[in-house]
Order: C-alpha cells, then sequence, then structure tokens
C-alpha cells in the first residue's frame, strides 16, 4: 500500500481557480481503481492564500503511476490540474505503508502470555 501526501501553499489570487478544479480531481481520484482513500484538508491564512494537504491512499505503486500518467512522481501534483501554478509551493511525499501488526499473531494467541 502507498500514501501520497502533497502538501502546498495555494495563492490568495489562485483560491477559486484551486478550489475548482481541487473538487473534480478529488472526485477523479476516488473513482480510480487501486485508490482506497483521498480526502483534501486546508487552512486559511490572513493573506487569502490556504495551506492545503491532499492525502490518498493507494494499493501499490503501479495505481500511482497509472494516475499520474507515467513515473514522475514529484512533478505532477494533479490535484491542482492544469493549472500548477495555482501554488505558491508544493511538496510531494511518497510512502509505503508498514504494517507490524498484519504480521503478528492473532491477539488470541498473545492474551494468554500478557496474562502471566
Amino acid at each position: 500500500m502507498i500514501v501520497r501526501l502533497l502538501q502546498g501553499r495555494v495563492k490568495a489570487d489562485a483560491v477559486s481557480l484551486f478550489r475548482e478544479q481541487s473538487a473534480l480531481a478529488l472526485a477523479r481520484t476516488r473513482s480510480r481503481e487501486g485508490c482506497s482513500y483521498a480526502q483534501l484538508a486546508r487552512q486559511c491564512h490572513k493573506d487569502g492564500s490556504e495551506e492545503i494537504v491532499f492525502l490518498s491512499v493507494w494499493s501499490d505503486l503501479k495505481a500511482v503511476y497509472d494516475w499520474v500518467g507515467g513515473v514522475d512522481l514529484v512533478n505532477a501534483p494533479v490535484i491542482a490540474g492544469d493549472a500548477p501554478e495555482v501554488f505558491a509551493y508544493f511538496d510531494i511525499q511518497h510512502y509505503e505503508v508498514v504494517d507490524p501488526l498484519a504480521e503478528a499473531e492473532p491477539i488470541e494467541a498473545v492474551r494468554p502470555a500478557l496474562a502471566s
């Protein structure tokens, strides 16, 4: 499983355009095969700009490649559509999900040891 985290600051004069584009992009993202979760969060600033976080969870890296349309995952914000200039800056990170509990023994097998 892959978690993709885009963080950025949307310019004050581009907030309206970004909101329109991000609503469409969020709907498209959620409908993509391989995407199990997608959410956009924002924090408004006094100057009218917005700090945004776009989080998506994917079944594997291939699904992310298919979504962004290639293997350049860093320069493809996707959430801004055809207008990446709406960002004053953005950063994209990808994380492989590590779930040690998925590989652990079932909790029923551990409980007796905890009781002693």
